[in-house]
């Protein structure tokens, strides 16, 4: 109990340390001062302090008191790496992980998982978390890139300490000189609309994700190609939805986005088969009366009952170069960000 009792306050203290409640250099509430307002005593609230000072957030000053500290560089290798992604079992992300966790076990390392499921609260408790993680690395997919990102800071700090940083997927601007594998969502949203074009589309619609970066860089590609073509894009046949609320804007929005239209571009896969699970119950036969050009080329797509095209994914290399990036970057060799093409199989 007495163990719970310190670990406790512990994690109330460094809490309130990581929110501001206590800036650097501050000084802590005295032992006597804590142990009056939380009722514990005072072996207990030295014990709390002392987690404090051994993870380098405290130190004491022999009769001034404890006072908050930026923690030192880390230095010693403890053969571990932090994996932060927005899932880890579902979709395409067990592939990812799988190339991603042989080059960091080839080399003697360690991952360490987490998932924030695409949420930045849940990315901000994971990355406080990390701060106090015996880490060397950090790789992470982040967290709806295309929106102003609260965890900036936590991310900056955690370069501070000395830990090297790899974002997969997407990228945030404000992360100066970072270094990212991505695809080229671009070139992929210009070539699966080019796809439909060349079976004789005019009216394309596009379903896409507005709250991912990805999202946005795959309508560009798709607009350009429309463009490319002499056509216009129509706001009534584009369709945006969030990590949220995807399955209720398609339920609500997707027959008149793609009223009047022959194909459309979603995407990924999971959008696909939502999309068309509402189109069967509107009565639209697929790929008969709607085309269909997705992404990822997964076991969604590969098993569907219902074909549709989608773009292969570069996922095995996406993981691997992830990993080799931060091999590269803990050994003191500079790196370049990669961008990596999709695939797309002509014969489909």
């Amino acid at each position: 109990m007495a163990d719970h009792k310190y670990t406790e306050l512990a994690n109330k203290l460094r809490d309130d340390i990581l929110s501001g409640a206590y800036t650097e250099g501050s000084r802590l509430p005295s032992e006597n001062e804590l142990a009056e307002q939380t009722g514990y005593s005072r072996q207990t609230v030295r014990q709390a302090l002392g987690v404090l000072e051994r993870e380098g957030i405290a130190r004491r000053v022999q009769g001034s008191g404890t006072f908050v500290q930026r923690p030192p560089l880390r230095s010693t290798r403890t053969g571990n790496i932090a994996v932060v992604t927005t899932y880890i079992s579902e979709y395409i992300f067990p592939s990812i992980l799988d190339s991603m966790e042989a080059v960091l076990e080839k080399n003697s390392y360690t991952p360490m998982l987490f998932a924030t499921r695409n949420r930045v609260d849940n990315e901000r408790r994971i990355l406080q978390l990390l701060q106090h993680k015996p880490i060397d690395g950090l790789i992470v997919e982040g967290t709806k890139t295309a929106l102003p990102n609260p965890n900036i800071d936590l991310y900056q700090e955690i370069a501070e300490l000395g830990i090297p940083i790899v974002l997969l997927s997407g990228f945030y601007p404000e992360l100066k000189n970072s270094v990212y594998v991505v695809t080229d969502d671009r070139a992929g949203g210009r070539m699966a609309c080019e796809r439909l074009l060349r079976a004789g589309h005019k009216r394309i619609a596009g379903i896409f994700k507005s709250d991912d970066i990805q999202g946005h860089r795959r309508y560009a590609g798709y607009m350009e190609a429309l463009q490319h073509a002499g056509l216009s894009v129509e706001d009534n046949h584009v369709l945006w939805y969030t990590t949220e609320n995807r399955d209720s804007m398609l339920a609500a929005f997707a027959a008149q986005a793609v009223h009047g239209c022959t194909a459309a571009v979603c995407y990924n896969d999971e959008t696909t088969l939502e999309l068309i699970s509402v189109m069967q119950k509107q009565g639209i036969r697929i790929p008969q009366q709607l085309e269909l050009v997705s992404f990822d080329n997964s076991a969604f797509a590969q098993l569907s009952q219902v074909p549709f095209v989608s773009l292969t994914s570069p996922k095995e290399d996406l993981g691997r170069l992830a990993a080799e990036k931060m091999i590269d970057l803990l050994a003191g060799n500079e790196q370049t960000s990669l961008v990596l093409p999709w695939g797309l199989d002509e014969t489909e």
